[in-house]
């Protein structure tokens, strides 16, 4: 067997009581060969030598997260935690398929994408076939398809397994591309003098880039490589996107351009509101050129703390407002911001960490399809002469944008409405708010 410290570490997280002492147990089997208890503050950490198609590697039981220190012993049970993740080539995360998604399992799931390791979703006490759609909830943590297993009664065990042999060749690979440094490209847009570079100076917290108070002081794009809780970031701050009846000069039009471009280099992009101003056409036009980049977006309300509507109204009953002005804001997550004291400035890159990674969703076509079972799209109504189509089957077709195909029976009867349907039922069964859809129709017949 290989020297002990050189064998890749499995490493078992999950909030309490969700069964990963019982699955490292289970991973176990009959070879019990404990080699290392360490004993921490308040628990054990637990360590062994498991065997998984032919090799070895290093299983790790930590204690359960919890978010807040409620007993005095979170904090060091934390830092067992912590430990042990960035000792880890592969992190399986438990969950609870009884008690399904609750909030501490999406804290976990966020804490874990800061650490860019693969993680295999394990969706415990799924003791029997029924609660298997139930698993399907974990989807919107965002690391793909739960695999479905139950300690109590082994179910699963073998398919976590070959799970985790094909997580470690998948990690094999990663190490040996020529650039395994995984960049997310943050582009900040909108339009003029809505505080992009006080945003990008505030994040960065050094004046990168020059701020003042004339609109259209930025005429080009700014790239700037930095890393945040160990995630590298390259961010795009551009020149605000002006109406083309306001573009007066060479210099207006090429900041357009550039701006555009900004948005095709990017993986995630903020489009800043002015909250004095709220929603206006410009900044629906930004949005129609993310979507149609296929791009992940966050909507951040910026100059809330600056604005006179603060005094009038609550944030929530100004998001309602603002979507009840534009619904096309309700497909992208919101967020309240202020450039100039730095209120949720940092949240934002982690919520674009959480975008980036469901920009690459993998959903099994079973699953796709069982949604529609329940929420069939030819069931929407349609004028009297229009021919109801039959729909088939679903399936993904690709990543980046995120892309599904559709099979139905006659796809010139499929009408606008048909297609806003299945989007806003994908929507709703998977991490997708934020994420562009593209939903291409085929025909059945010609496959």
């Amino acid at each position: 067997m290989e020297n002990y410290n050189s064998v890749p570490t499995i490493c078992i997280v999950g909030r309490p009581n969700v069964g990963k002492s019982s699955l490292f147990n289970c991973l176990l089997g009959e070879r019990r060969a404990v080699v290392v208890e360490q004993s921490g503050t308040t628990r054990d950490r637990l360590e062994a030598i498991i065997t998984v198609e032919g090799a070895h590697f290093k299983l790790v039981d930590t204690g359960g997260y919890l978010s807040a220190d409620t007993d005095g012993f979170s904090k060091p049970v934390k830092e067992q935690i912590y430990r042990a993740m960035e000792e880890a080539a592969v992190i399986i995360l438990v969950t609870d398929t009884i008690a399904g998604a609750t909030a501490m399992d999406k804290e976990v799931a966020l804490i874990l994408r800061k650490f860019g390791k693969p993680v295999i979703l394990a969706a415990n006490k799924t003791d029997n076939d029924k609660l298997k759609t139930h698993a399907f909830e974990f989807y919107q943590l965002g690391f793909g398809e739960p695999i479905n297993i139950s300690c109590l009664h082994r179910r699963g065990i073998k398919a976590l397994k070959k799970k985790i042999a094909q997580s470690f060749k998948s990690a094999d690979l990663m190490r040996n591309m020529e650039n395994p440094e995984k960049i997310i490209k943050v582009a900040v847009v909108g339009r003029p003098n809505v505080g992009k570079s006080s945003f990008v100076n505030n994040l960065l917290a050094r004046n990168r880039v020059l701020v003042s108070d004339i609109p259209g002081t930025t005429r080009d794009s700014i790239d700037t490589h930095f890393k945040y809780k160990g995630e590298d970031y390259l961010l795009i701050d551009t020149a605000g996107i002006r109406h083309k009846r306001k573009i007066k000069t060479a210099v207006d039009t090429y900041s357009v351009m550039r701006s555009k471009e900004s948005i095709l280099r990017a993986d995630v992009v903020f489009l800043l509101l002015d909250a004095a101003c709220g929603v206006t056409k410009d900044d629906l036009g930004i949005l129609k050129l993310i979507d149609q980049a296929g791009k992940a977006a966050l909507v951040l309300v910026n100059k809330w703390d600056l604005s006179k509507k603060a005094e009038e109204v609550t944030m929530e009953e100004y998001a309602k407002h603002l979507l009840y002005a534009a619904n096309e804001l309700s497909k992208f997550p919101l967020e309240f911001i202020s450039a100039r004291s730095g209120r949720n400035v940092l949240r934002s890159l982690e919520m674009a960490s959480v975008l980036d990674s469901n920009l690459d969703l993998e959903a099994s076509t079973p699953y796709l399809n069982r949604i529609f079972k329940k929420n069939d799209p030819s069931q929407v109504p349609i004028p009297r002469k229009k021919k109801r189509p039959n729909f088939l089957y679903i399936v993904q077709s690709g990543c980046r944008p995120v892309e599904f195909k559709y099979f139905v029976n006659d796809p010139h009867a499929v009408l606008p409405s048909h297609i806003s349907y299945i989007e806003n039922q994908l929507r709703a069964n998977l991490p997708l708010k934020g994420i562009p859809i593209k939903v291409r129709i085929n025909n059945a017949k010609k496959r």
